[in-house]
C-alpha cells in the first residue's frame, strides 16, 4: 500500500478520472462531487449492487437470499462547465432482482421489479479556489414496485422531489499528491442523509472511500445512530480514461443498522463523443525587457491592449515576466518603462508551448558624438576653422590646424546643422543625424572665395508629382534665397563652391532640408519632393508571405523609398497603415493588416535606423477599399501598405 501511495504521488496530475456516481452526476458511488463532468460528453453508466440479506420464514427461522440492484442505464451530461458556474443533467432507471433461499430448496422463487425512474440536475459553483460548492435537485417519477423484498434496497427510495447540498475541497489544486474531500447533506421523505468521501486520483487510476448515514428524522438520535438508521462505509477503486473511453470502478460496503447489509458494488462508465466539448487551448508567454544600449534587464509594465481579459503585470528586477494560460493565437504585448520609449510586439502563442521574446527599449534621451574634419577644398590640406551648431545648445569648437579634425561628445540624439567657416573660404554647412552610441562624421572641404558653381533642380509634390512654387534657402550661409518657377517648379542658383544645408519651403507643405556639396566646374542638380500633413502615399512593391506578416526580400526597394522620405524629412511622424481585400473574415483581415503594418515599422527601425517614436502602426483590414473587391485587379489595389504623414515633430 505504501508503494502505491508513493506511485500516486509521482504520477498524479490533477483530477485525471471523472465519473458519475449512482443515479448520475459526477461523484463516487453514493457521495456526489460538487463539480460537474467538465469537458465530457454524454456518459452512460451501469451499476450493480449485490448482497446476501437475512430474512425470517417463518418468523423464528433465519434464512438468506441473494438480491441485486441494477441501476442501468444512467445518463449524464454537463451542458455548461465554465470557471464561474457548471450545470449537469442526469437520469437513471433500472431493476431489482432477488433469489430467496427458503427451507424447502424445491420452493425457490425468483422475484424482480423495476427500479426508481429518477431525473435531476446539479448546479456547481467552482470559482472559489479549492472550495467548490454545489446543489442537486432530483425527482422520482416511478417508485420501486411495492413487493415483499428481502431488504429495503441498497439505493434509498425517494418520494417525488428531493434535494442535496454539496461541498468539495479540491486539495489536488494545491498539490497533486493530496486527496479531494467531498461532503453531502440531503433530505427527502422525512429522512436526512449525510455523506462524506475522500478521493486520491491519478492518471487512469483512483482510490477512494466514502461514508453514508441515513437517519429517519422522527426517531434518529444522531448522525451515527445504528439502532434506527443505516451507516455505510465503502472503500473503492477506479480504473479508466476519465472523460474519454471507459472507466471501471469497484467497491465493497460495510453496513451497520437494523436492516443494513454488506454489499459488493461494480460500475462501468462509458464516455461517448456525443456533445463532447473541445477544451480551450492555452500557451505561455515568457519574456524579458532590456535596455537596448546595455542589454541589462529593466523593470517595466507589461500590458495586452487587444486582450482585456489578460491582466497587466510588472517584470521583476531582471526584466523577466511570465504569463500562463494565454489563449492560442496572436497576442499583442506592449511593454513600457519610465525613461524609455514603449514597444508593442505581436506574439504568436501555440498550444502547450512557451513563446519566448526579448523586448529592447530605447531610452527617451540618448547621446552620440559628432567628429569630423575640415580641409581645403583644392589642396585637401587641413584647415583651422570654427565649427558651430546653430539653433542648439551645443557649444562650437575649433578644428585643429595640424589635422583639421574636431570632436564633440555627449550630443543628444537628433538632427543637427553643422557649419564650418574660415577666413578666405566660403562658409559651409551640413545636416547630420546623431544616433545613440554612434559617431556622426561630417567632413567639410571649404572652397576659396573666388570659386562658384550652379545649383539647380525641381520642387514637386511627392504624391502627385505636380510642380510647386517654393523658396530655396541656405540657412546660416549668408546667401540669398531663390524661388522656383510656379509653372515648372524649377529653381536655379549661382553659389560659391562648398558644403551647404539647403531648406525648401512651400505653402501647405512641410519644410525639407538636405546637405549638398558644390564642386568647382561641376553644376549640381538636386530635386526635392515635398510632403504635407495627411498625405497618404501608397507603398507599392511590398510583398508578404501568404496569410502572414513576413516581409519578402523583394520588398526592399519600396521600403528603401519610404526610408528616403523619412530621412529627407527628419521632423515628420508617420502612420504605417495596413489594408487588405475582402477575402477572409473581418476579424482575420483586421488582425492580418495590423500585423503587416507592425512588420513594416519593425523593418524600417531595424534596417534603416528610423526612430521608432516617429512611426505608428495601424491596421484597417478591409474597411477602406480604394477599388472594387469584385475583380482580381481591384483586390490587388486594396492589398496595400500606405504611408500617411501625421504631423511635423517640431
Amino acid at each position: 500500500m505504501k508503494r502505491m501511495l508513493v506511485l500516486l504521488t509521482v504520477v498524479a496530475a490533477g483530477m485525471a478520472i471523472a465519473y458519475p456516481g449512482i443515479g448520475g452526476g459526477r461523484g463516487l458511488f453514493r457521495v456526489q462531487n460538487a463539480l460537474v463532468q467538465d469537458d465530457a460528453g454524454l456518459t452512460i453508466s451501469f451499476n450493480v449492487l449485490g448482497r446476501n440479506p437475512t430474512y425470517s420464514v417463518p418468523e423464528d427461522a433465519d434464512e438468506k437470499g441473494w438480491v441485486a440492484d441494477l441501476i442501468a442505464p444512467e445518463l449524464n451530461y454537463a451542458p455548461l462547465a465554465t470557471k464561474w458556474v457548471g450545470a449537469e443533467l442526469f437520469a437513471s432507471w433500472g431493476g431489482i432482482f432477488q433469489y430467496p433461499l427458503p427451507p424447502d430448496p424445491s420452493d425457490k422463487k425468483f422475484g424482480w421489479g423495476l427500479h426508481d425512474l429518477k431525473a435531476g440536475a446539479k448546479l456547481s459553483i467552482p470559482i472559489v479556489p479549492v472550495l467548490k460548492l454545489g446543489a442537486i435537485l432530483d425527482y422520482t417519477f416511478i417508485e420501486r414496485e411495492n413487493k415483499q423484498w428481502l431488504d429495503p434496497g441498497a439505493v434509498p427510495t425517494t418520494d417525488g422531489l428531493g434535494w442535496k447540498a454539496l461541498a468539495t475541497l479540491r486539495l489536488q489544486d494545491l498539490a497533486s499528491s493530496l486527496p479531494n474531500v467531498m461532503v453531502n447533506y440531503s433530505q427527502a421523505d422525512r429522512v436526512t442523509t449525510y455523506g462524506a468521501g475522500v478521493e486520491l486520483a491519478a492518471t487512469g487510476f483512483a482510490l477512494f472511500a466514502e461514508a453514508q448515514s441515513i437517519q429517519p428524522d422522527a426517531v434518529s438520535t444522531g448522525i451515527f445512530d445504528t439502532n434506527n438508521g443505516i451507516v455505510r462505509l465503502t472503500p473503492g477503486v477506479a480504473f479508466g480514461t476519465g472523460t474519454s473511453g471507459a472507466t471501471l470502478k469497484a467497491g465493497y460496503t460495510f453496513a451497520w443498522g437494523p436492516t443494513a447489509v454488506n454489499e459488493a458494488l461494480l460500475g462501468l462508465v462509458i464516455a461517448t463523443p456525443f456533445g463532447k466539448r473541445t477544451p480551450p487551448e492555452f500557451g505561455t508567454i515568457a519574456g524579458r525587457v532590456v535596455d537596448k544600449r546595455t542589454g541589462n534587464g529593466i523593470v517595466a509594465s507589461v500590458s495586452f491592449p487587444e486582450n482585456p481579459k489578460l491582466t497587466p503585470m510588472t517584470t521583476d528586477q531582471n526584466g523577466v515576466f511570465t504569463i500562463d494560460r494565454v489563449g492560442v493565437g496572436v497576442v499583442v504585448v506592449e511593454v513600457a518603462a519610465d525613461g524609455y520609449g514603449s514597444q508593442a510586439m505581436p506574439v504568436n502563442v501555440a498550444a502547450n508551448t512557451v513563446a519566448q521574446y526579448e523586448f529592447e527599449l530605447r531610452p527617451l534621451v540618448t547621446y552620440g558624438t559628432i567628429a569630423g574634419i575640415v580641409t581645403d577644398g583644392n589642396t585637401n590640406g587641413p584647415l583651422a576653422a570654427m565649427v558651430g551648431f546653430p539653433g542648439t545648445d551645443v557649444s562650437g569648437v575649433e578644428s585643429e590646424a595640424a589635422t583639421g579634425s574636431f570632436r564633440v561628445d555627449n550630443v543628444p540624439v537628433g538632427v543637427y546643422t553643422v557649419t564650418a567657416e574660415a577666413d578666405g573660404y566660403f562658409k559651409a554647412s551640413l545636416t547630420v543625424q546623431v544616433e545613440e552610441g554612434r559617431v556622426a562624421t561630417p567632413s567639410f572641404a571649404l572652397k576659396p572665395l573666388t570659386e562658384t558653381t550652379t545649383l539647380t533642380g525641381k520642387v514637386s509634390d511627392k504624391k502627385s508629382g505636380d510642380p510647386l512654387a517654393a523658396e530655396v534657402s541656405f540657412p546660416d550661409a549668408g546667401l540669398a534665397a531663390v524661388s522656383t518657377d510656379p509653372a515648372t517648379g524649377v529653381y536655379k542658383a549661382e553659389l560659391p563652391v562648398g558644403s551647404y544645408a539647403v531648406k525648401v519651403a512651400s505653402e501647405g507643405y512641410l519644410d525639407q532640408t538636405a546637405a549638398i556639396v558644390l564642386q568647382k566646374d561641376k553644376p549640381l542638380i538636386r530635386d526635392f519632393e515635398l510632403v504635407k500633413e495627411g498625405m497618404a502615399i501608397t507603398l507599392r512593391g511590398i510583398y508578404f508571405d501568404v496569410n502572414k506578416a513576413t516581409i519578402k526580400p523583394e520588398s526592399h526597394p519600396a521600403l528603401e523609398g519610404a526610408a528616403k522620405i523619412l530621412n529627407e524629412n527628419p521632423g515628420i511622424r508617420v502612420e504605417i497603415q495596413g489594408h487588405t481585400d475582402s477575402d477572409g473574415s473581418d476579424t482575420y483581415n483586421q488582425q492580418l493588416s495590423e500585423r503587416r503594418a507592425q512588420s513594416v515599422v519593425t523593418y524600417l527601425v531595424q534596417n534603416f535606423a528610423i526612430g521608432a517614436a516617429r512611426l505608428t502602426a495601424r491596421g484597417y483590414g478591409e474597411s477602406q477599399p480604394v477599388a472594387s473587391n469584385s475583380t482580381p485587379e481591384g483586390k490587388a489595389l486594396n492589398r496595400r501598405v500606405e504611408f500617411v504623414i501625421l504631423k511635423s515633430g517640431e
